[in-house]
């Protein structure tokens, strides 16, 4: 068991060992000093040092290689043990550590496509998290596509939400008497707290959002077996050539998105859409429009 008490930039600390020791296979004092500008060799080595008192045996020191590389044993304690930890890793130096661009221990160049930040005004973001945090109503002017013009509402936001192309409050719309989502670019300055949320706001009401659905995609039928086989390794789907995601139901429509699966009657070429949903039925009352 991982000690709670574990400070958070400790916590950020033994996550960058974890990862370059698990994809790398080796993590260097050398890259913890240039990641978080550490000057002291005696640091860093302290870090590691405390490290192995919270994970025992997860890293030991070779000094073939100059450094620690993960054990027969090693289990993640601070990550997951996903490519996508370290992938962020090697990419994040361009917008939130410079210093991680220079690592001399970078097996190779790393890029990534930068969608376009959606301008969120910042007092509007301020009082939206001011709003979940103290689980008060917040008056907003709201821009939607049936109101361009804007119009006054009173929510309660319980959560923000990143869908992976814009940033949402999940909350409790007083006008429509029901849970939904707000675009923060939707919202006009001068949004207003005004108290605490009602009762029928409590986020343990919002079933949609307290309970999940088991999104099942398979390889479009109108690709060749070749193709879906293909489609399959991509995704690392199992051995029914399915790729079996539990989600948030409020939250279905967004990851069907961001997997380019379009709903409807509106449909790609299966080049363009190697995914389909095998389970239609369950995800039609959480899709937009569905």
């Amino acid at each position: 068991m991982v000690d709670k008490d574990v400070s958070w930039d400790r916590r950020n600390q033994f996550h960058l060992l974890e990862v370059v020791a698990q994809w790398e296979g080796r993590v260097t004092t050398e890259h913890l000093q240039r990641a978080f500008d550490i000057n002291s060799r005696t640091t860093s080595g302290g870090i590691f040092k405390d490290y192995g008192e919270v994970a025992p045996g997860n890293l030991v020191h070779s000094a073939s290689v100059r450094g620690y590389v993960p054990s027969e044993t090693f289990e993640p304690c601070f990550s997951h043990g996903r490519l996508d930890e370290y992938l962020s890793l090697m990419t994040r130096h361009g917008t939130l550590n410079p210093s991680f661009a220079g690592l001399k221990d970078v097996p190779a160049p790393t890029e990534s496509v930068s969608i376009p930040h959606r301008a969120v005004l910042p007092e509007v973001l301020r009082k939206a998290v001011q709003a979940t945090q103290t689980r008060s109503r917040l008056e907003v002017v709201y821009r939607s596509l049936s109101s361009p013009q804007g119009e006054e509402r009173i929510i309660a936001p319980h959560t923000l939400v990143y869908s992976g192309q814009r940033w949402h409050v999940r909350a409790w719309c007083e006008k429509h008497r029901a849970f939904r989502d707000f675009v923060l670019t939707r919202m006009a300055s001068g949004a207003e707290l005004l108290g605490d949320a009602l009762e029928d706001a409590d986020p343990v009401l919002d079933a949609n959002w307290q309970n999940q659905v088991l999104v099942r995609l398979g390889p479009n039928p109108g690709l060749t077996p070749e193709q879906q086989h293909l489609v399959a390794l991509d995704y690392g789907m199992d051995d029914d050539q399915e790729l079996k995601v539990p989600v948030r139901c409020a939250l279905t429509h967004y990851l069907l998105q961001s997997l380019n699966v379009v709903w409807g009657s509106c449909q790609l070429s299966p080049i363009e859409q190697p995914l389909v949903v095998v389970n239609p039925e369950d995800l039609e009352p959480y899709v937009f429009n569905g």
